[in-house]
């Protein structure tokens, strides 16, 4: 019975982490540095955003990131700096369609990608 109370606990913590109309981003890495002596790099952890409308939840940022949103043509239709320790941003709503959105740490080669519906 204990056992099944403590799942039950878990899972509603874990369902209430995030809002129930909100839709999951993932987010994929990409780092175009070579690797060094021809071994790749161990896999980074996954990272997921979730998305509401035009306002985007993520876990909270350890450095300043820059967000840049690109259109279907690779054209950057927004951009903006999200300050370490940011977990929300909203995209202006004036904005509608598919995009690329991008993460880049401000000190770094990598970024993160993942594809949104405005």
């Amino acid at each position: 019975m204990v056992r099944k109370l403590f799942l039950f606990v878990f899972l509603l913590i874990g369902v209430g982490s995030f809002s129930y109309g909100a839709q999951q981003i993932p987010m994929q890495i990409i780092d175009q540095t070579p690797p060094l002596g021809g071994h790749p790099y161990a896999p980074y952890r996954p990272w997921f955003i979730s998305q509401e409308s035009n306002v985007f939840t993520l876990a909270t940022t350890p450095e300043d990131y820059t967000l840049v949103l690109l259109d279907e043509d690779g054209e950057i239709v927004y951009s903006d700096t999200l300050p370490s320790g940011s977990t929300i941003f909203v995209l202006p709503s004036t904005l509608s369609g598919s995009y690329e959105l991008r993460l880049v740490p401000l000190a770094s080669t990598y970024y993160y990608r993942g594809y949104i519906n405005l």
